[in-house]
């Protein structure tokens, strides 16, 4: 039920290996879900780590101020992902509170494991 609710405010996208989904930076205005592939998140500092689960939620950065992303993400192999612009997202989540939640929590374990992987890098 909530898949069919999201449903409308995602957009499938593909993208050839090599290609940037987002690059460091830049204005953050939407977020990828990883449906399939393999994509390499980088930041300028050096650090580098690989996501290849499905689900996994990339680009999160549009949340919050100043709204750029913190890190390139590019595709490693021929990649499929799921975009929400920010607005939509926005939108979904002022339609659905229990959906909203669940995004949300989802979203601060992700930015609390990318935390705890720069902390172990340096």
């Amino acid at each position: 039920e909530e898949l069919k609710k999201a449903a409308p405010f995602c957009q499938e996208q593909s993208f050839p290996k090599g290609a940037f989904l987002c690059e460091e930076g830049t204005r953050a205005e939407k977020f990828f879900i990883l449906e399939e592939g393999s994509v390499s998140i980088r930041f300028q500092k050096g650090v580098n780590f690989c996501i290849q689960t499905p689900g996994k939620i990339l680009g999160w950065s549009f949340m919050v101020p100043p709204n750029r992303y913190t890190a390139s993400a590019q595709a490693l192999v021929p990649s499929r992902v799921l975009v929400i612009k920010s607005p939509d997202f926005y939108e979904l989540v002022h339609q659905d509170a229990k959906m909203g939640l669940k995004i949300m929590e989802n979203l601060a374990q992700i930015v609390a494991n990318r935390l705890k992987t720069f902390v172990d890098v340096y």
